[in-house]
């Protein structure tokens, strides 16, 4: 009995889709998880905590400052709005791992308990995303104009 691979997960109009983990190398020792969450109940839903077996997560928010700088912040919660989504994804709120224990490969599944607010608990599965060596595939963009270097993203 193989079970199909669901990529939606469900809780009290609460549903997360697509969950996947990026990690850096082989051995990494954190990672970052994203999602997609939609939220069909008419009040906002509030993600608390969460919490992996495999490392220690918390949730985070890259902020680019006026400089174009990253900062990650952590975040207490984060509010899902009634009636839409909130999208986790790179360069914005995500979830990091750290001290992770294991090696991951690709054929398994990571599972991730989310803690809502009101609505209790929902266990998901991450699916690793394949590792690349050095993914700088945003940043691919030519510099035409040799002498100015300052540029805004």
């Amino acid at each position: 009995f193989i079970q199909a691979y669901a990529s939606e997960f469900e809780l009290k109009g609460i549903t997360v889709s697509n969950p996947h983990l990026v990690v850096f190398g082989k051995n990494a020792k954190s990672g970052a998880g994203y999602f997609v969450i939609s939220n069909k109940n008419s009040d906002p839903v509030i993600l608390k905590k969460v919490i992996a077996s495999f490392g220690k997560a918390m949730l985070h928010q890259t902020d680019v400052d006026k400089n174009g700088v990253a900062k990650m912040k952590h975040l207490e919660s984060i509010a899902v709005p009634g009636n839409g989504l909130l999208k986790l994804e790179p360069g914005g709120t995500h979830i990091m791992f750290m001290d992770i224990s294991i090696e991951f490969d690709e054929s398994s599944k990571y599972p991730v308990t989310l803690f809502f607010e009101e609505q209790g608990s929902l266990d998901i599965d991450l699916k690793l995303l394949k590792v690349q060596k050095k993914s700088h595939k945003a940043h691919k963009h030519k510099h035409g104009h040799g002498h100015s270097n300052k540029h805004d993203h």
